[in-house]
């Protein structure tokens, strides 16, 4: 069983806890600065300052640097953590660290930019005609006796109103469009934070890291607190609790299968969200497509009726 602590004790500090294994990597791993500063300038230049400083605080030993560098992307020294001394496995870890490919849910975005964007654009092509091609076509037909379609006048009266009011309506655009993000990602984003914890819990459970202290690195990593064992909650799940009670290495295995389950939860969800979201959209700007061709055809076939 992988339960050091007594029921009802006080998880450990995460401040300290970490402090004390960022000092326990400082001594197993300093040759690795070299490749790390490697594997950072292979990185994009957003991506490049954790593992920068990594590389420092390696480089120089110094465990305070390397204390707050750990605390502020502790991903990033899990991997250190959970190795021994010249464990051949290091530069694999720390590559499939620095190389994850994006969380489930970061994709949200894209299932409202174009149509947010074809919306707009649309929005903006009727303001240009109604001050360009519909003053022409209403002249012409006004001297064959004849005004505009009903549709036309308020299809090109949206422009002008909405330029009236852009500031608010730029306001309601905007919370729109955070509201239609979140339904697309806030599904999806409890079990990827879920699966990201429980990953990091199995790195370092199967390295025989102390439950507790496990669990108080692998919540810094998912910005959680006051996560036990004696409570489970998100992102630490009866699942992950019940593996725990298995050895180290069965636990890190069990631990990576109830991750592995966490991941495809996420990823159905923001499939399911983009199944119901996505043709939605595309239905709402097909309607305005529609409405503003009908609105541009209706006087010209006016006019040419006119003429014959």
């Amino acid at each position: 069983m992988n339960l050091p602590t007594t029921p009802g004790s006080a998880p450990p500090r995460r401040e300290s806890v970490i402090a004390k294994h960022v000092e326990q990597a400082l001594v197993r791993h300093r040759d690795s600065a070299p490749f790390v500063r490697l594997l950072a300038a292979e990185l994009p230049p957003a991506e490049q300052q954790p593992w920068l400083r990594m590389a420092d605080a390696l480089a120089s030993g110094d465990i305070q640097h390397a204390t707050a560098a750990a605390s502020a992307a502790i991903a990033c020294w899990i991997p250190l953590f959970a190795s021994a001394a010249d464990d051949a496995r290091l530069p694999a870890r720390l590559l499939q660290t620095a190389t994850s490919p994006p969380r489930a849910g970061e994709q949200g975005w894209l299932v409202v930019v174009y149509p947010l964007a074809l919306a707009a654009f649309c929005l903006g092509l009727l303001t240009v005609l109604s001050n360009t091609l519909l003053p022409t076509i209403e002249a012409a037909l006004t001297a064959f006796g004849t005004e505009l379609p009903l549709i036309t006048r308020i299809a090109f009266g949206i422009g002008p109103f909405m330029a009236s009011i852009w500031q608010p309506a730029l306001v309601i655009a905007g919370f729109g469009t955070v509201c239609l993000w979140l339904a697309a990602r806030w599904s999806a984003s409890s079990s990827a934070t879920a699966a990201r914890f429980t990953r990091c819990l199995a790195r370092l459970v199967a390295a025989e890291i102390p439950t507790e202290e496990a669990i108080a690195i692998a919540s810094r990593a998912v910005a959680a607190r006051g996560l036990t064992v004696a409570a489970p909650r998100r992102p630490l799940s009866f699942a992950a609790v019940a593996a725990l009670d298995f050895a180290p290495k069965t636990a890190a295995v069990l631990l990576d299968a109830v991750a592995d389950c966490h991941d495809d939860q996420a990823r159905n969800s923001l499939s399911v969200s983009q199944w119901f979201t996505g043709p939605v959209m595309i239905g709402v700007v097909g309607l305005l497509v529609a409405f503003v061709a009908i609105s541009v055809l209706m006087p010209l076939v006016n006019l040419v009726t006119a003429l014959s």
